[in-house]
């Protein structure tokens, strides 16, 4: 049986972060890339970039096989390789046409087939006569996307194999997925047919403007609750502070998103609701006015600090249809 990996790359605004997941489900020992995702780029200069990380990555699990072939004293085999993103939306995930327009990353990629770039690019790589001789099977590789806050669900739900979860990724917007016996679930039990509720309204506005980081702050003006030029950080250090102005805008977001929560979690009924993402770390200043905003329905909180580790499950998951 030949050796099996998981090429694993989060495609983000601002980084690239990659990884390769080893056909057990475990993370390659000490190999982590984060560089910078140029998405401010050309399509084909993103391409070329994307490209470069998957090459890494491959030559890092060839170079780990052979070092542990040589160290039990057998014969390398050529891997199957298979290849996963977490992007960001709005994205035809199983064509690998973007859609992302407006939002100031990955601009030039949009009505783009982000698939057919990656495999011309890949396949080019593999005719060059100093190409290693992995790199064909490489080039042929199945090449998959999905949205990053589903896989972070996906990833979470190995730690929950037969409950429901709600999971949010709180962000610059707000990411979500409903899951049940580790798949995501979609148009059923109040849930919008795509999965997810970032074009929810919620009081004249969508969910992903109020609730990421553009939403707190916004709402951090709205009761002068911050200087020009401060961000969420800030924020929350103001109310750990003690500032009563802080201390307010993150109990009202708390709020608004528990009664913007409600009632998917009344039809849901979910076993636990997990956060992950920069702002998520601050759940200690909104986690109890969400707690109550929810009520009656009682759901524990939980806040997923290892996000970046849960994706690159969720992607292996993608890849490998489990």
């Amino acid at each position: 049986m030949k050796p099996d990996a998981t090429i694993a790359i989060d495609a983000g605004g601002t980084f690239l972060k990659g990884a390769v997941v080893l056909s057990d489900g475990n993370l390659l020992p000490q190999l982590y890339i984060k560089r910078s995702s140029r998405s401010d780029s050309s399509a084909d200069e993103i391409a070329a970039n994307l490209v470069d990380v998957i090459q890494e990555l491959a030559a890092a699990y060839v170079d780990y096989m052979e070092q542990l072939s040589s160290a039990i004293g057998t014969r390398p085999s050529f891997p199957n390789f298979h290849i996963g993103f977490a992007f960001p939306g709005p994205f035809e995930y199983d064509t690998g046409v973007s859609r992302i327009q407006g939002l100031s990353k990955y601009e030039q990629l949009y009505e783009v087939n982000l698939k057919t770039l990656l495999r011309r690019e890949l396949t080019a790589l593999a005719a060059e006569r100093t190409a290693p001789t992995w790199m064909p099977r490489l080039a042929a590789a199945d090449i998959r996307f999905g949205n990053d806050a589903a896989l972070f669900a996906l990833g979470v739900s190995r730690l929950y194999p037969q409950e429901r979860l709600l999971c949010l990724t709180l962000g610059t917007g707000l990411g979500s997925a409903f899951v049940e016996n580790r798949s995501i679930v979609s148009g059923k039990w109040g849930i919008p047919d795509s999965g997810m509720l970032y074009a929810e309204q919620y009081k004249g506005g969508t969910v992903d403007d109020l609730f990421g980081s553009r939403g707190i702050l916004a709402l951090a003006d709205s009761h002068d609750a911050r200087r020009q030029g401060e961000d969420v950080h800030h924020l929350s250090i103001a109310a750990r502070q003690g500032n009563s102005s802080a201390i307010r805008v993150w109990q009202l977001y708390g709020q608004r998103l528990g009664e913007m929560l409600r009632p998917y979690v009344a039809e849901f009924r979910p076993a636990c609701l997990i956060l992950g993402g920069q702002i998520a770390e601050t759940h200690d200043l909104f986690g109890g006015a969400l707690s109550e905003a929810l009520l009656p329905e009682k759901i524990p909180l939980h806040h997923e600090k290892q996000m970046q580790k849960h994706v690159f499950h969720g992607i292996f998951q993608l890849v490998k249809g489990t």
